[in-house]
């Protein structure tokens, strides 16, 4: 009776989605998006909306710039000094790894991210930057640039609700994490910028 009622209540759940049609609230990269992709409430929400519509356009930029933004021999030159200079000085024992394949992937990493925010800073206006763990972002040469994408519909977000969502990011307060004052924006977008620097 148990397997039967089982049988019963599959079943009926197939019936019920077959009859419920998933709800698109928009398209990346023609690519429909479903309400039923943007999970979990408040804060979560919202990062959920802008891993859905936004992050596969931020990846496509950061993709088809990822050679001009290949750090060069003398920026990693430049950015191994600064850190040997500071380990010197801070004793606090930091060396890049010993090992070539090791260490060329973290200066790649270091200086590349950098040098990425910086051209998306220069391309789209300019503007803000904000301080994250692993650098700084250009934060609202980001947001231009994705309103730009929306505008030429690499991507769009059909349901208000969700789209307040999305660029929930850009509209709440960071607090101190924002930049906002040229002099720093500018040594935060030099390639050594991530590497501390002991006291003159």
């Amino acid at each position: 009776m148990r397997r039967m009622a089982a049988w019963a209540l599959l079943a009926w759940a197939l019936t019920v989605d077959a009859t419920e049609p998933r709800r698109q609230i928009g398209q990346v990269d023609g690519q429909p998006v479903y309400a039923d992709q943007i999970v979990g409430e408040g804060r979560v929400r919202a990062d959920s909306a802008r891993e859905v519509f936004m992050v596969p356009v931020l990846r496509q930029w950061m993709r088809r710039h990822a050679d001009a933004v290949r750090p060069t021999a003398a920026e990693k030159q430049r950015a191994e000094a600064a850190i040997t200079a500071y380990a010197a000085c801070s004793d606090n024992g930091y060396a890049l790894p010993e090992e070539p394949a090791q260490k060329e992937a973290v200066l790649t990493m270091l200086i590349g991210n950098v040098k990425l925010q910086k051209r998306l800073h220069d391309t789209y206006g300019g503007g803000r930057l904000l301080f994250q763990q692993a650098g700084v972002e250009a934060f609202d040469a980001t947001r231009r640039m994705l309103e730009s994408r929306e505008a030429e519909g690499g991507f769009a977000i059909t349901d208000p609700d969700v789209r307040a969502l999305a660029y929930d990011y850009w509209t709440r307060d960071h607090g101190a994490f924002i930049i906002s004052d040229p002099g720093k924006i500018a040594e935060a977008l030099d390639v050594t910028s991530l590497i501390a620097r002991c006291p003159d």
